[in-house]
């Protein structure tokens, strides 16, 4: 017995009554790229780590706030743009999460990327590993990650740079050299391209809100060398209270824009009692989230928070994180504006070059909570 593709749950009757143990020796096809064979324990979890929420547990009392820009995408914004722009950064200095409505991206875009992915997640996997990932940097496709060794993600992820010639480079070793490759570089490039307009109306709002220069953010960001689009399908899994996604950590970057489809898997760790909270999806919304990077850059007051992605028994899932990131030579330093010395709010963090943080991520690999930002905390 095996699984293959997507076809895993449910079992029949009869493949329903395996133990546990029997399960975890369930070879998985889907997610083995080369030489032996992953089996479901490989993706088996420290127990410390297991869920204990499901995948569709909502609160709708205890959810991240929802935010519109109906109105503010324009070059003169509506009347109520301060308004938005305060409640932008409360939203972020509570939570480090909102979700996004009203927010420019043509519906037509985000669907053509979804059927474009979901298109490239289906091909035979030695077609997909013609676009495999280096040994040396993260770019590229590949089934979860084998060379964490354990604490797998139950995940087939693609991780490309915010470049056209990076794209289209990929379609083309998957797809061909010919015109096989334009629907999927097409797609990637123009939701690119829609949401790097997004994301610097983002920053332009959260640095109104704090009462900063409108281009204190987007000023750093006119290369495109760092930000990358990462996409993860997690298929049905046979053992999803003893599997993770993606497990617990923050995002390094500046800021994450993150579309998901309406299956839901996404949790945030909520600060005030630290327990997770299930993000309900809602239609044509993004969820924005704050990177320990703009943490640091508003000295702490805008958090970056812990979150991790469930899988469920009956449905795959596609997430689509959108990591925007200054040019390697911006300096990481809160604003004096934002510091107030005499008081509880003195600098936090060592100054740090995004490049420099950009070295020890790669190095250390694997971000578990939020790790990668403490290396600059300034000693109480």
């Amino acid at each position: 017995m095996h699984i293959k593709g997507l076809a895993i749950w449910p079992f029949t009757s009869q493949k329903s009554s395996l133990m546990a143990l029997e399960i975890e020796d369930l070879p998985v096809e889907s997610l083995s790229s080369s030489g032996p064979k992953l089996c479901v324990k490989n993706f088996v979890w420290s127990e410390n780590e297991w869920p204990t929420m499901n995948y569709d547990d909502f609160s709708d009392g205890d959810d991240i706030p929802t935010i519109s820009l109906e109105g503010n995408m324009s070059e003169k914004p509506c009347q109520d743009y301060d308004k938005v722009c305060q409640e932008m950064v409360t939203a972020c200095e509570k939570w480090g999460f909102f979700k996004l409505v009203d927010h420019g991206v043509a519906v037509e875009t985000v669907e053509n990327l979804k059927v474009q992915l979901n298109g490239l997640f289906d091909l035979p996997m030695d077609q997909k590993l013609k676009g495999a990932r280096s040994t040396t940097l993260p770019l590229g496709y590949c089934a979860s990650n084998p060379e964490y060794g354990q604490n797998l993600p139950w995940a087939e992820i693609l991780q490309l740079l915010q470049s056209p010639q990076h794209v289209v480079a990929f379609a083309r070793k998957v797809f061909g050299d010919q015109h096989q490759h334009q629907p999927f570089s097409n797609a990637m490039v123009e939701y690119m391209h829609a949401l790097d307009k997004l994301g610097r109306r983002i920053f332009e709002m959260l640095a109104h809100g704090m009462g900063l220069p409108h281009d204190f953010f987007t000023k750093n960001f006119e290369e495109k060398e760092a930000t990358m689009i990462r996409v993860n399908r997690y298929p049905p899994c046979p053992l999803p209270e003893k599997c993770l996604g993606v497990g617990s950590h923050s995002d390094p970057h500046t800021l994450t824009i993150l579309l998901q489809d309406d299956v839901g898997g996404l949790q945030v760790l909520k600060g005030d009692d630290d327990q997770w909270i299930g993000i309900r999806p809602v239609p044509n919304s993004f969820v924005i989230n704050v990177g320990d990077t703009l943490e640091a850059w508003s000295n702490g007051r805008l958090r970056s928070v812990v979150h991790r992605a469930v899988v469920n028994k009956e449905k795959q899932r596609l997430s689509v994180a959108y990591f925007l990131s200054p040019t390697s030579s911006t300096i990481i330093e809160c604003p004096p504006q934002l510091l107030d010395y005499s008081s509880s709010n003195p600098r936090k963090y060592v100054s740090f070059s995004w490049g420099d943080f950009r070295k020890e991520l790669l190095g250390q690999k694997r971000v578990v909570g939020k790790t990668a930002l403490n290396r600059y905390l300034i000693p109480l």
